[in-house]
């Protein structure tokens, strides 16, 4: 969502639909076990759950039958799918005075916002963090009665970690920098990363002249920096906190998805460096992105609480596993999940993008369906909590972004308790939280990819040793957690806006159908959270 260097690394970044987390850490035995335990008797709840919603739903269609028309009462919204996009649709349509029934088909609700609890604290397991800029999120964390608990950073800056000929190298980012690309080309930061000559390339933005054409064509971001600014930049700034971030290809990527507004103030400045300075002058480092204070966990408790205490239904392992569509009917769709047929007057279907798409192909016309993508999506974020002094100082600030030639494993390392200060007061001094992504969307990771959380758990042990320049031992380690995320889409690439063109068209004969979620939005909350309340309050009307 084109967020500045200063809120990374947050990978996996907010995309926020997604199967359960999968946490390995230090945990009793009794407390695994009656875990099991509640695991086996949730399919049972969630069936009498269901069970409720079918003959309410039956009560009010044979209402609607007597009456030979629809009562003056809530329409039936069903929301397949609790993650944010799917919370936040629910909450709209529940304010807007329809009956509302989430269906999640795993154990928890909030997609990429989930949390665990590692030696003791409480840990985001997926995005920490949300971009400031346009106020989307911050406007909706204030809905739900949660700006008081809007966290700011530490404002310790972000480092970047490269390959050198004795090892590799560590260096700060640029302090005012756009997805990697620097406003001053010319300062210590970059020259120290890129070299003296690159520099000199990169300057060259500022006094060439700006295509003309560059005002409509299409664009993407490693184009613009590289015909701006340079390969050297490209690939030693941009690519790194592109792939950190976002997990995909600067090349795969719209300038206009990943930073709007860049390409006219580009227009505007004749400069690339100078339309970064412009945007970024009313966001000062360490204030560019915002978290929450117990962990950005409380804003799905909030929304859960919220739909619990208006009446909404949510229910926990309920996959749906087909709809069908009868527009003649007085209800119109029907839903089927664990034996049980609901009937709804609208559906938002929440869920990525395979399941989305299995859901509604089997609606469409042959022509109109739609393909998916089978591209290697699988990401892993490795949590460690570890007993280390020497980190108390930050030695690499807030986190690293790590190079694609480094010869590490992690491609970012986000240093928790230096970014969040509330964090670090409840670890206390000594203690800190560590995060390490790996895996990037397209690409097979025999780490990620082998399923092998202990595997990754040691190699996050040893890439956090190289990256902080501190070594750690297993000994260090209080506890740890794997989450893991198999359905992830890059920020949006050309192909991925071609196939929301191909789904507006393909929802067009169906009155009250939505599809809501990242892979239709792009990455980040701020676009989840807009293309959700978009599209219901389109169906709405």
């Amino acid at each position: 969502m084109g967020e500045p260097v200063n809120a990374l690394p947050k990978t996996p970044a907010a995309k926020c639909e997604g199967k359960g987390a999968k946490y390995v850490s230090k945990e009793s035995t009794p407390a695994a076990a009656a875990r099991r335990d509640k695991a086996a008797e949730a399919p049972a709840h969630a069936l009498r759950l269901l069970e409720k919603v079918r003959k309410a739903s039956e009560a009010r269609h044979a209402k609607q039958v007597h009456h030979g028309e629809k009562p003056a009462q809530a329409p039936h919204a069903v929301i397949i799918g609790g993650g944010i996009a799917g919370l936040v649709a629910a909450r709209d349509l529940r304010q807007s005075g329809h009956e509302v029934t989430v269906l999640e088909a795993g154990n928890s609700f909030g997609g990429c916002l989930r949390t665990t609890e590692v030696a003791g604290l409480t840990v985001d397991a997926g995005a920490e963090s949300f971009a400031l800029r346009q106020g989307t999120v911050a406007s909706y964390l204030d809905e739900l009665d949660l700006s008081p608990r809007i966290a700011k950073t530490s404002g310790k800056p972000a480092w970047m970690i490269q390959d050198g000929q004795d090892g590799i190298l560590a260096h700060p980012m640029p302090a005012t920098a756009l997805m990697g690309i620097p406003a001053d080309v010319r300062s210590d930061e970059v020259r120290n990363i890129i070299g003296r000559a690159a520099t000199v390339r990169a300057a060259a933005d500022l006094i060439t002249p700006m295509n003309k054409k560059w005002a409509t064509e299409k664009l993407s971001v490693a184009e613009v920096v590289r015909t701006r600014m340079g390969q050297a930049v490209l690939d030693q700034l941009v690519a790194p906190v592109v792939n950190g971030v976002y997990s995909t290809d600067p090349a795969k990527i719209s300038i206009d998805v990943a930073a709007p507004g860049l390409r006219q103030t580009m227009q505007e400045t004749g400069s690339l460096a100078k339309a970064v300075a412009a945007l970024q002058a009313s966001a000062p480092a360490g204030s560019r992105v915002g978290g929450l204070d117990g962990g950005m966990y409380t804003m799905v408790q909030a929304l859960v609480q919220q739909l619990e205490e208006d009446g909404a239904a949510l229910v926990r392992n309920s996959p749906v596993t087909a709809i069908s569509y009868d527009a003649q009917a007085q209800v119109p769709y029907a839903l089927s999940s664990l034996g049980q047929e609901i009937r709804a007057d609208r559906v938002v279907i929440a869920t990525p993008a395979a399941g989305a798409l299995e859901l509604l192909n089997p609606l469409l016309a042959d022509k109109a369906r739609i393909s998916s993508d089978n591209a290697p999506n699988a990401i892993a974020l490795a949590i460690l909590v570890v007993d280390k002094p020497e980190l108390d100082d930050a030695p690499r600030g807030s986190g690293v972004l790590v190079s694609k030639q480094a010869p590490l494993a992690a491609k970012a390392l986000t240093h928790s308790t230096a970014k969040w200060p509330w964090l670090a007061d409840e670890a206390g001094p000594g203690t800190h939280v560590l995060r390490l992504s790996f895996g990037r969307i397209g690409e097979q990771d025999p780490v990620v990819d082998s399923g092998d959380d202990q595997q990754l758990i040691e190699l996050a042990i040893k890439d956090a040793s190289k990256i902080l320049g501190v070594q750690l031992h297993r000994d260090d380690v209080l506890g740890s957690a794997v989450s893991r995320f198999s359905d992830m889409v890059p920020l949006q690439g050309e192909a991925a806006m071609e196939r929301r063109k191909q789904l507006e068209q393909a929802l067009a004969p169906f009155d009250g159908l939505d599809v809501v979620g990242a892979w239709i939005s792009g990455t980040g909350l701020a676009r989840v959270i807009g293309q959700a309340r978009r599209a219901v309050a389109i169906s709405a009307r």
